[in-house]
């Protein structure tokens, strides 16, 4: 990044080297450059008029003609000639708004013309000033300048003329020099811009943007390291933080820096690690549950195609010996026993299968799984199961923990109590709901051998009271009546 900034010194130096090459060195030197040739002019025009004689004022040469007739020059151009330029003599006249001519005025002190190359314009006997830039402020014998007219930018200049012919009193022609001058000269050119510089005048200012640019160079450098050291430590932090990310460890964070751009990548880099690491456990959650299902489905399978078989071949085969058995044989009361036992094995058994059944809570609601259970056991197992199933709303632990209840609930009263009737209910209770499980059983003593019933109901009590609620147990002799109330 330190690079880059030194980088950009230098295009910009170049740049600006460029631009001053390729269009202000060649207007400066055009403009001056023009000057140059229009006070030249001026002044080869004020030495030839300076020659006349001294006596009786300044006065113009017989036939003298200011400018070059049939020049061809119009607003806005000029001709060069040798270290001057062509002065046109102007016959046509212009309008105002035209550009800009190449003309000589020359005009006595007093501001009156007295030649001009273009008299339609600005004949002899007319005001001077009116052309001059500067008007009657005009200052003679400097080396040019520029301004802005109306119509376009001049160069022009003012030189005296000063009479160097023979005096009255004797004095040698040069002698003797009279200020202020007896007239003036005024040469104008329309300013143009030049199109290619002279590399030799041009050549101390590249020497200079070389220097600059050497002496810039060091300088982008150290002003890139300052400004760049610290924003390329954060990137390389945020850099191997990524890759620790992506190689598993979903715990790295990194401690936002300055509330800039590369603070908020900070920012967006641990909120996107918050999310994935959330993502990752909720689908190794689902993972888990998934297998519990997978599991749970191959036992309640291997239990069904097993053991279920062989009760049912048992019943077979006890029914089969009872009936091949004398009427009045003492076995006979022992293989009705023998068929009751294999009878209530299997109907333990078809209960435990129906509870490790899978459930669709997830995928239909509460009740819908509740019904569903209570449709299930009447038809498989033909136990009359009243149900009275009230909507509620609960949130999702607590709508699992409902059906747990449920399953636990029933299965119990099949597998142990021997129950005819079970009656299921489910209703609002202020801010919460109450499920109830309730059988006409031969119930059993849950203070003295309540751990005999398995593990259910403990877990079951432990899953309530994780939630904020609470599970009570009534057991006599006409029944059992499990009651669980969830927040």
């Amino acid at each position: 990044m330190a690079a880059s900034y030194v980088l950009v010194t230098a295009a910009v130096v170049i740049l600006v080297e460029a631009v001053a090459f390729g269009f202000i060195i060649p207007n400066l030197l055009a403009a001056q450059d023009l000057t140059n040739r229009v006070n030249q002019t001026a002044a080869n025009i004020s030495e030839q008029l300076s020659l006349g004689p001294s006596t009786g004022g300044f006065s113009l040469p017989a036939g003298y003609v200011i400018g070059q007739p049939n020049a061809g020059l119009g607003p806005g151009q000029i001709e060069l000639s040798g270290n001057g330029i062509e002065i046109p003599q102007v016959t046509r006249s212009y309008g105002t708004g035209a550009a800009p001519l190449t003309m000589a005025l020359v005009f006595t002190p007093d501001g009156r013309i007295v030649a001009s190359s273009y008299p339609a314009r600005y004949p002899a006997g007319s005001s001077a000033y009116s052309a001059i830039p500067d008007g009657a402020s005009f200052s003679t014998g400097k080396a040019g300048q520029i301004s802005q007219t109306p119509t376009g930018r001049v160069a022009w200049a003012v030189q005296p003329i000063i009479l160097l012919g023979a005096s009255s009193n004797g004095i040698p022609p040069g002698a003797e020099k009279k200020f202020p001058s007896d007239a003036d000269v005024y040469v104008q050119a329309p300013l143009q811009a030049a199109t290619i510089a002279s590399i030799s005048n041009a050549l101390p200012l590249l020497q200079a943007g070389i220097v600059l640019l050497i002496l810039t160079l060091p300088v982008g450098v150290i002003f890139g390291i300052l400004t760049t050291r610290g924003i390329v430590l954060r990137l390389g932090r945020l850099g191997a933080t990524t890759a620790r990310l992506a190689e598993g460890d979903l715990r790295q964070r990194l401690t936002p820096g300055r509330a800039d751009e590369v603070g908020q990548l900070e920012r967006d880099f641990n909120d996107m690690a918050e999310r994935l690491q959330t993502a990752v456990q909720q689908e190794r959650l689902l993972a888990d549950k998934s297998a519990r299902l997978a599991e749970r489905s191959r036992i309640s399978r291997e239990l069904h195609d097993s053991i279920s078989q062989d009760l049912f071949s048992l019943s077979l085969l006890a029914a089969g010996l009872e009936k091949a058995l004398p009427a009045d044989s003492p076995l006979r009361s022992e293989l009705k026993a023998l068929a009751d036992t294999v009878e209530s094995a299997n109907r333990e058994m078809r209960a435990l299968l129906l509870e490790l059944r899978p459930t669709t809570l997830e995928e239909k609601g509460l009740v819908p799984a509740l019904e569903e259970l209570v449709s299930t056991y009447r038809t498989r197992l033909g136990i009359t199961v009243d149900a009275e199933l009230e909507p509620v709303h609960l949130a999702p632990a607590a709508e699992l923990a409902s059906l747990r209840v449920a399953q636990e609930g029933v299965a119990n009263a099949v597998k142990h109590a021997n129950s005819n009737v079970i009656r299921l209910s489910l209703h609002r209770n202020g801010a919460g709901a109450e499920i109830l499980v309730v059988d006409d059983g031969h119930g059993f003593d849950h203070a003295r051998n309540g751990s005999s019933h398995g593990l259910g109901l403990k877990l079951m009590r432990e899953r309530i009271e994780e939630l904020g609620g609470s599970l009570t147990i009534q057991s006599d002799e006409t029944g059992t009546r499990l009651m669980a109330r969830l927040p």
